[in-house]
């Protein structure tokens, strides 16, 4: 599968290997010898470990989600990419709230142009397999609201002594 952007930055084809977990970059960063500073990173792939909540979720923030990556690529003057990265995670941006899906990033100087491929690993959720049904759990989501980490942590608190839930 590929993907193309094409923008007022750069122009680039992304070939997405679903055998190995890799995408393929090839393109050109245009008007390359203005910018001092130029390069493409991308998060690190996914984590795959024994507990299944702790697989494929995404980076809790950018600096998290790159902190020594492989997916890296310094954009010589004349502007050519051609490089291979793992598939990039996702990651949530400094608000806690949105996810920034599956990106290439394109740093230019001091600007950081992000272009989201497929989110391959989306949102899961664990059921109940003794009772074999996830209505056991759908009351937390009735009665919480969407939030950051530590704000679930107090909601989950106050709904188990109001409500005794699970």
């Amino acid at each position: 599968m590929t993907t193309s952007f094409n923008d007022n930055y750069m122009n680039i084809n992304v070939n997405i290997n679903n055998t190995n977990n890799t995408i393929e970059i090839k393109g050109t960063l245009k008007n390359a010898s203005s910018y001092k500073n130029k390069k493409l990173i991308a998060p690190n792939t996914y984590d795959k470990i024994a507990s299944y909540s702790g697989s494929y979720i995404p980076f809790p923030n950018f600096d998290i989600a790159t902190e020594n990556t492989k997916n890296y690529y310094e954009i010589p003057n004349n502007g050519s990419i051609e490089t291979v990265f793992s598939y990039p995670n996702s990651y949530y941006s400094d608000d806690g709230y949105t996810k920034i899906k599956s990106p290439i990033i394109l740093i230019i100087d001091d600007l950081k142009i992000i272009y989201e491929l497929e989110d391959k690993y989306p949102l899961k959720t664990i059921r109940d397999r003794v009772r074999g049904d996830p209505s056991f759990y759908a009351l937390k989501d009735v009665l919480l609201p969407v939030a950051t980490a530590e704000e679930t942590m107090y909601n989950y608190m106050y709904a188990k002594f109001k409500y005794n839930i699970a």
